[in-house]
């Protein structure tokens, strides 16, 4: 990368990231971020799509406490950014 008169290597910086992305819930439309690696999921056409908070809590009921079973936690880091490292 070149600026001015100096040329700036990649090398000289120790620099890290974080990622997340910008999309919507499956089941309600709403915009979110979210961790792709720790978002809740359903598979809708052999892809994951990802669940809002909402919408998650709903299938937790639905799909868990509704027949007798533990609802499966949220993790997290689910709507927080990913080091880039773990992407």
């Amino acid at each position: 990368m070149e600026t001015g008169k100096e040329e700036i290597h990649d090398s000289q910086f120790n620099m890290s990231g974080y990622c997340f992305v910008i999309g919507s819930c499956v089941a309600c439309g709403v915009p979110l971020n979210f961790n792709p690696n720790r978002v809740p999921s359903i598979r809708v056409n052999g892809e994951r799509e990802p669940l809002c908070r909402g919408c998650f809590a709903q299938w937790n009921t639905i799909h868990r406490t509704s027949k007798g079973l533990e609802p499966i936690a949220l993790d997290p880091q689910a709507y927080s950014p990913e080091p880039e490292e773990a992407v």
